[in-house]
């Protein structure tokens, strides 16, 4: 299950009020449950629990850390436990990126393997390779956003009043593989107006805090489909913390509830 492919849009993005798109480090921990599932869908619940760390600066580059553990029980059978844990880096000018991911199934690992990508400069095409594949080379179409860039453009789409954006991103979470992703972001809402963040202790740090409504699509990069591979739509606040998270799979959507958030320390670039 693809699970990490757009939650970094979700989680990566911050900026201070009346300056210009910044990325903010942070921890956020969110509780996961099922929200729905499709008529004639298999699964019969579904929680869990999701960590997300950033560190770094646009001069010395990022570090990202995620953690998503969810078990999920069909309604005939055993549940499953899926342990996902990346690491992810984006050097300074988007010139190079590394994503580790190891994956675990019931205590097993499935999947482990690194992926690295070079370019010659942000809007030229990349080479990257992977780990569990020596010898064969991917490319990344020229243009291509890695996810700080990404986030960048859409913090700076809604300080200008929101639209809708369409970028080919590339974050190494499917191996070489590009996507297409969509996304509309609302007008920001007022700080005090989110009900659901004003009655959780956890957000308490966000109450004086305005925030933009975003839905972020996923798409095939090399098909005609209409229908996204996944989905999330989240309230983005200011300061960079996302709260209502709506993970959507299609046949299923978990909601993502904040239990535990820390500002960290952010380096100034020389």
């Amino acid at each position: 299950m693809k699970t990490t492919l757009c939650l970094f849009a979700v989680l990566m993005l911050a900026a201070p009020a009346a300056a210009a798109p910044a990325i903010a480090p942070h921890r956020a921990i969110y509780d996961l449950s099922l929200l729905r599932a499709n008529e004639g869908a298999t699964l019969q619940s579904a929680s869990g629990r999701l960590a997300f760390e950033i560190e770094g600066s646009s001069c010395d580059g990022f570090t990202v850390s995620f953690r998503m553990a969810a078990r999920y029980r069909p309604k005939e059978g055993a549940a499953t436990l899926i342990d996902t844990m990346t690491t992810s880096y984006e050097g300074p000018g988007a010139l190079d990126f590394q994503h580790q991911i190891t994956e675990r199934i019931d205590g097993t690992v499935r999947d482990d393997h690194r992926v690295k990508m070079t370019r010659s400069t942000p809007e030229a095409a990349g080479e990257g390779s992977i780990s569990s594949k020596p010898g064969e080379a991917f490319t990344i179409p020229a243009g291509t956003l890695l996810p700080m860039q990404h986030q960048l453009r859409l913090m700076a789409l809604g300080e200008a009043g929101g639209g809708r954006d369409s970028s080919v991103i590339f974050d190494g979470s499917d191996e070489g593989k590009s996507y297409r992703v969509i996304t509309f972001v609302g007008k920001a809402k007022p700080a005090h107006s989110l009900v659901r963040d004003a009655g959780n202790p956890a957000a308490k740090a966000l109450e004086a805090v305005s925030a933009w409504p975003m839905t972020v699509s996923y798409f095939a990069l090399d098909g005609n489909s209409e229908t996204p591979e996944y989905q999330v739509n989240f309230d983005l606040h200011e300061n960079g913390v996302a709260t209502g998270l709506v993970l959507d799979y299609g046949e299923f959507a978990l909601g993502g509830t904040l239990t535990d958030l820390k500002m960290l320390e952010a380096a100034d670039c020389p």
